[in-house]
């Protein structure tokens, strides 16, 4: 009898494991795809589709810097083709520069808007597609992680053409993220000499969990297990590897960090732990009132641009790091 009855529980619990891995491969693999994974058969570039739901087509226009342009191109690390547009305000002999890093589902359009204000302070400007994104290649986008080496490598390329250039990289969001793991790199160029990040999360894990426990009421385990499980086998990328929280403790340029104190999708106490943990050689925090997330610019755009360009001065009046 003893032996019928342990029969029987060891095959409940075989199938409920069994249950419970099929349903997480599912809906991990769903999750995955939703939120990471670019375009349809149909519409190869489009966004994810989780982001497409929040922003549909027709709200995504943006009007291109009235400066002189021209397209570049990058071969990332792993192969893929990248866009860039490099716009200039053909001022002779400079050599400021900006980096402008779009976020999560966007292009760089989306950039557009902080470039134009660059212009007008006399920098020459690089507004890249990340990978997954416009028109660069790639399936998956990885919020920050292999993102980061690609800017990293635009940065290079500057510093090839111009050795005298002085960079500063400035991302939003997803493209803050981008920024702050890349102000880490041992990677990157004496030139790069500053870095601006705008509403960026302490962590890829770190903002699902945040959403998953604050914004939907539901349990963390195991979606977020199952989630990362399958990240790492359909994306390629453990979730824990976007982790700008880390990075910022080992920030090689200054380092400004901006946040709406209105911000419910990338909480304000995130920029907070960021700003505490950052060991850059210089850095500072700015909150801007009443601005939602990926907004602050728009809000107080007087505010917003005078800290930046302030926080970047003394750095692109140097040669160097």
């Amino acid at each position: 009898m003893k032996k019928i009855l342990l029969s029987c529980f060891l095959t409940i619990i075989g199938m409920t494991m069994l249950f419970v891995t099929g349903t997480g491969y599912f809906i991990g693999n769903y999750a995955v795809h939703f939120g990471l994974e670019r375009g349809t058969i149909e519409h190869p570039q489009d966004p994810p589709r989780a982001y497409a739901l929040l922003m549909p087509p027709e709200a995504r226009v943006f009007t291109q810097p009235d400066y002189p342009a021209e397209d570049w191109n990058l071969t990332s690390f792993d192969g893929l083709t990248l866009a860039a547009t490099h716009f200039s305000p053909h001022i002779p002999g400079n050599h400021k520069w900006a980096i402008i890093v779009h976020g999560y589902g966007c292009t760089q359009q989306n950039s557009w808007y902080i470039a134009e204000h660059y212009l007008r302070e006399g920098y020459d400007v690089l507004t890249p597609d990340l990978r997954g994104a416009g028109k660069s290649e790639g399936r998956f986008l990885t919020l920050g992680y292999l993102e980061s080496r690609d800017v990293v490598d635009w940065a290079k390329q500057i510093a090839a053409r111009d050795p005298d250039a002085r960079i500063v990289m400035h991302g939003v969001s997803m493209g803050a993220a981008t920024v702050m793991i890349a102000s880490a790199s041992d990677e990157l160029p004496t030139q790069l000499v500053a870095a601006v990040e705008d509403c960026g999360y302490t962590g890829a894990y770190d903002l699902l969990t945040y959403q998953i426990r604050d914004s939907f009421g539901l349990p963390v385990f195991p979606a977020m297990p199952l989630m990362n499980w399958r990240c790492r086998a359909v994306a390629g990328f453990d979730l824990d590897d976007a982790n700008p929280l880390l990075a910022v403790e080992h920030a090689k340029v200054p380092l400004l960090f901006i946040h709406g104190e209105k911000d419910v999708l990338v909480p304000p106490e995130m920029a907070d732990r960021l700003y505490e943990s950052c060991r850059a050689p210089r850095k500072q925090l700015l909150y801007i009132p009443g601005a939602v997330h990926a907004a602050a610019s728009q809000k107080d755009t007087d505010l917003y641009f005078n800290t930046v360009f302030g926080f970047v001065r003394p750095y692109v009046t140097q040669k160097n790091r």
